[in-house]
């Protein structure tokens, strides 16, 4: 109201809107038990800027470009809508967030192109609780090409360089292809001495 050339004036038990320019009370209310003042007289009015009034529109529309409200205002394909215009220089946070997208992952190095090019080997223990059959280590075979895995239980670390080699034969088996050891694995942790150890005895 203020913001159309009136002034309000509250005091204790009613209020008082006045036209700043003729200085006439236009409305008045009264004060109500709960502190509320419900005006009474005048012409009822609702102050909407058109700026809120697109922006109504596009909420309402969950988010739906300008653009594409804009068409039925053209055409008056839809009753009622009112006469939206395209706003410029404008950011909607939600369809901000919305069209964001996530950035890429970088591309891994010398990506494999056929089975049991290369295979990754996780060695992890002691754990915390041991199998049925008491082992409490356990070894992991990757293939980089396929991500298959083979995983094998041990109870003690040394038994890791016997588990490589049932593991080895199972899947050369499968395959019919025969694999070099030492251009296949990569250690993934700080077992290293222990898989040096595989591609000597190998070799």
């Amino acid at each position: 109201m203020c913001d159309q050339g009136n002034e309000v004036v509250f005091q204790s038990k009613e209020c008082v809107v006045c036209e700043l320019d003729i200085r006439k009370t236009i409305i008045k209310g009264t004060r109500t038990p709960r502190n509320l003042y419900i005006l009474k007289g005048g012409q009822e009015k609702c102050y909407l800027s058109k700026i809120e009034e697109n922006w109504l529109s596009h909420r309402r529309l969950r988010h739906l470009r300008f653009s594409q409200i804009r068409k039925p205002c053209r055409v008056k394909g839809v009753r009622d809508l009112p006469n939206i215009i395209i706003l410029e220089n404008t950011i909607c946070k939600p369809c901000q967030l919305g069209n964001q997208t996530r950035v890429q992952f970088n591309a891994k190095e010398g990506s494999t192109s056929k089975l049991l090019e290369l295979i990754h080997i996780n060695f992890c223990g002691p754990t915390r609780k041991t199998s049925p059959r008491g082992e409490e280590y356990y070894i992991l075979f990757i293939d980089d090409f396929s991500r298959m895995f083979w995983i094998g239980l041990l109870e003690h670390k040394d038994e890791a360089f016997e588990k490589f080699k049932v593991v080895k034969a199972l899947v050369e088996n499968e395959l019919y292809k025969k694999t070099n050891v030492s251009d296949l694995i990569r250690e993934e942790n700080s077992y290293q001495m222990i898989f040096l150890n595989f591609v000597n005895k190998m070799e």
